[in-house]
């Protein structure tokens, strides 16, 4: 649940946040969309692969951290078990909203159920009703975040357009008698595609600096076998 406003130097100056790991509230949420900025930390622990809005046709990158829809393998308790995350997890309990679909402007949001509101946190605003210097670095993430999700859109949408994408099935195994589980939906870079580019557009891919955002999420792909690991052992 959730009770989300505009955030308002009056009425919400008293109010403080506690930094935490605790990110139980994604403990049903097993595919995290990500920004291609999280590719290179996330690729050692968690597979990165590509979903698809079958209204839109927009691919959105997304961590895999559960095999079972529902389940986050790694959010199911309060102390999270990773030393990487995606840089999006620190968002709460503020957000931004645009103002009107045709504005850049934007306005910060508070979730006031938020578990993370905690009185011996940090302070937003000091008693004129200024923002703090906790809360300027804030800000400064959630719009670093916004910047990085535009970032994202446009770079899957390079991929699509050069037609890069592969759908792809994935099997794993999801417990000790060794029953397996198909996962259909994923879409990853096809390597062959890829090599079958001209001289021309792969170096475009290189200018841009695209490369090594395609071999961390290709690396990736090798934990898959840890996500099942942890299935079967939980």
């Amino acid at each position: 649940m959730s009770n989300i406003t505009a955030l308002n130097n009056e009425l919400h100056r008293d109010i403080r946040i506690k930094r935490s790991n605790d990110f139980s509230r994604f403990s049903q949420q097993h595919l995290v969309p990500i920004t291609v900025q999280d590719f290179t930390a996330l690729a050692s622990e968690f597979p990165i692969i590509f979903v698809k809005n079958a209204e839109t046709g927009q691919f959105t990158p997304v961590a895999m951290m559960g095999i079972k829809e529902g389940v986050n393998l790694y959010c199911q308790e309060t102390t999270y078990p990773a030393a990487v995350f995606p840089k999006g997890f620190l968002n709460a309990p503020l957000s931004l909203a645009k103002l009107n679909k045709d504005s850049d402007d934007a306005t910060v949001l508070i979730d006031l159920d938020s578990p993370l509101i905690d009185e011996q946190g940090e302070a937003l605003f000091n008693e004129a009703g200024e923002k703090t210097k906790f809360f300027e670095s804030y800000s400064q993430h959630l719009l670093d975040v916004a910047e990085f999700t535009i970032q994202t859109q446009a770079i899957t949408q390079f991929f699509a357009n050069e037609k890069l994408f592969v759908q792809q099935t994935l099997t794993v195994t999801v417990d000790k008698q060794g029953g397996k589980q198909s996962i259909s939906g994923a879409y990853i870079i096809n390597e062959e595609a890829l090599n079958a580019l001209d001289d021309s557009r792969f170096i475009e891919l290189k200018t841009k600096g695209l490369l090594p955002l395609i071999y961390a999420h290709l690396n990736s792909l090798y934990q898959v076998g840890r996500l099942s690991k942890l299935q079967v052992n939980q």
